[in-house]
């Protein structure tokens, strides 16, 4: 066939352009999610980097304030027992390590499964990008 006699493939060309600009942008959100979700990981982490800190210090109160009461103690040396500090011990209050490694193991499986979600959508975008790229004759 001649130049002539072939059929205007404008429509063909303009299918092609769009079908790589929507690969792209596919492509461009898969990449977005991605971040996200690594974002969301180091978020995780800095929550447990930030409840260890709290116990930390509550551990260190807890023993300032029980030398500070043992100085206390010693310098009234009154031997009077209605003045001393009584301490309560409240055992199973607050989270256990196994509910907080539950927790932890649960959120980093969701983030894992938000992740290939995301890398599929990326592999999808190029693949889009990449079939509507090249086809010129």
């Amino acid at each position: 066939m001649s130049d002539e006699q072939r059929p205007s493939d404008g429509g063909a060309k303009a299918f092609d352009i769009v079908g790589g600009v929507v690969g792209l942008l596919v492509f461009i959100a898969g990449i977005a999610m991605i971040v996200m979700v690594f974002g969301w990981v180091r978020g995780v982490f800095d929550d447990v980097d930030a409840q260890v800190q709290k116990v930390r210090s509550a551990r260190i109160e807890a023993q300032s304030a029980a030398a500070q009461a043992e100085a206390d103690a010693a310098a009234a040396a009154d031997d009077d027992a209605a003045a001393r500090d009584i301490v309560v011990a409240t055992p199973n209050k607050g989270p256990t390590v196994a509910d907080v490694g539950l927790t932890i193991g649960l959120k980093m499986l969701g983030l894992l499964v938000l992740g290939w979600l995301g890398a599929l959508v990326a592999s999808r975008g190029a693949q889009l990008a990449g079939a509507h790229r090249g086809k010129r004759e």
